[in-house]
């Protein structure tokens, strides 16, 4: 909630009980939009719960009284800030024809695998990674394939891990236990 300085200018809304002309009105913040320093001072952007956007003021936080919502506001503000700058980083070195050291980092930071919330079309190959199978995946409306361990596959997409190993299976034409008889028996004749 948030006290807002200029009661005289609230119009009255239908249903709302007014309020005595000597208690201080409260007014609700729905959300905050933007935020501004003014002589050193912070100030919101605030959207007031049941009014139209024409009604959106700026305030200075020390009239405001909603600690969970500037809060959230700053941790998406900080990040926004963040973004941006690594953005003007990119391409200031993409205009200087080197690229941004930030580059690294946030291909670092994306979803690689099952975290990316994808459907996995296929199994394209499969490595060892230091002593761990991992398979190649590629996902469906995705140009992008990532290595996964073979053990989140077999849990996470089992049917699509025996389809990959099916395809890869090599089958011989011929009873290959007639053909090891038949090696014993030839094996007993020269031996006798």
């Amino acid at each position: 909630m948030s006290k807002k300085s200029k009661k005289d200018d609230k119009k009255a809304v239908p249903g709302e009980p007014e309020v005595p002309a000597d208690e201080p009105e409260e007014f609700i913040v729905e959300k905050i939009l933007d935020k501004r320093i003014v002589a050193g001072k912070t100030e919101y952007f605030l959207k007031w719960q049941g009014y139209p956007d024409s009604e959106n003021t700026w305030e200075p936080e020390e009239n405001l009284d909603c600690p969970e919502i500037i809060e959230e506001f700053e941790k998406n503000w900080n990040k926004k800030r963040k973004e941006s700058s690594e953005k003007k980083r990119k391409l200031n070195g993409a205009e200087q024809g080197t690229e941004a050291p930030a580059k690294k980092k946030s291909e670092e930071e994306k979803p690689r695998g099952f975290d990316r919330q994808l459907e996995p079309e296929r199994i394209i190959g499969a490595t060892d990674n230091g002593g761990e199978l991992m398979f190649l995946i590629k996902w469906k409306g995705c140009d992008e394939a990532d290595l996964v361990p073979s053990k989140t596959a077999n849990v996470k997409c089992p049917q699509i891990v025996i389809k990959f190993y099916e395809e890869r299976l090599i089958w011989h034409s011929g009873n290959t236990c007639d053909d090891d008889e038949g090696g014993e028996k030839e094996g007993k004749k020269s031996a006798a």
